[in-house]
């Protein structure tokens, strides 16, 4: 089987379809290591997918809720920036924005006590979360968010129109990322650890190209369903990291915050 072949086969699961095929090629490339698809056996390309899939749904898929690529019909009834309900609807898609839906109003008021309110945000790896803009409660904001699969690049940015959001979303894949737009404040929620899997030590690198006047990165306390507690010192490779730079910390139940000050 050739790698194109082996690639489709691993995207004919619906929660990799958005995923382009630049980036299953390099999660398949760290499965196969030194091998070429074009000389496995059946049973191995099977079995190749297999684990590939397992990588990306670590990645990626693990945080879709069923009803995630239902978010058009969610989206549609957002009728304004002041329609919180509707707005929690569409954070209920995905996990790390649904477990933080309790702590929105707190965790931004803590952040932005430190931070100042931002004018201009950056949101790398945002998933849904740029659907918690009205829990900010700032007017006149504007907003870059980047993510993985250009299909839900392309859903935020039809949001930013709906509501009058004043910002533009990207593809990108953070591993290979170039330039980032500058802003007062870049959110990192619960991406690094991801980013982390597959490609090890490309934190320090992003945080060096970073142009923004504060870093929030988040790190998850519990496991996705909060039935296992992440010992903190699973992040002592990150403290260790940002040591030289000014933070404090924000914590809720699931989930603490780094706020730190950028270069």
């Amino acid at each position: 089987m050739d790698k194109q072949a082996l690639i489709e086969l691993i995207r004919q699961k619906r929660e990799f379809r958005d995923l382009d095929n630049a980036f299953v090629g390099k999660m398949l490339g760290t499965v196969l290591k030194a091998r070429k698809a074009e000389d496995l056996k059946t049973k191995d390309a099977v079995k190749a997918a297999k684990e590939t899939r397992a990588l990306l749904r670590e990645v990626y898929g693990a945080f879709l809720t069923p009803k995630f690529f239902q978010r058009e019909k969610f989206l549609q009834g957002i009728k304004s920036l002041n329609d919180l309900e509707a707005h929690k609807s569409v954070l209920a898609l995905h996990l790390s924005t649904k477990e933080r839906l309790p702590f929105y109003e707190t965790v931004y008021q803590k952040i932005f006590a430190i931070t100042g309110k931002p004018s201009t945000i950056l949101d790398l790896g945002c998933g849904l979360n740029p659907f918690s803009i009205p829990f900010m409660h700032i007017p006149n904001l504007t907003y870059y968010a980047a993510e993985l699969a250009k299909a839900d690049a392309e859903f935020i940015q039809e949001y930013f129109t709906k509501a009058g959001v004043r910002g533009s979303t990207f593809q990108m894949d953070l591993t290979e990322a170039g330039k980032f737009p500058a802003a007062d404040v870049c959110f990192m929620f619960k991406v690094i650890d991801t980013l982390e899997a597959i490609q090890w030590d490309i934190t320090a690198e992003l945080l060096a190209r970073l142009r923004a006047k504060w870093i929030v990165a988040s790190f998850a306390k519990k496991s996705l369903g909060g039935r296992k507690t992440i010992k903190p010192e699973k992040r002592q490779w990150f403290e260790r990291l940002i040591e030289k730079r000014e933070y404090k910390t924000v914590e809720v139940e699931n989930e603490i915050f780094y706020v730190i000050k950028g270069l």
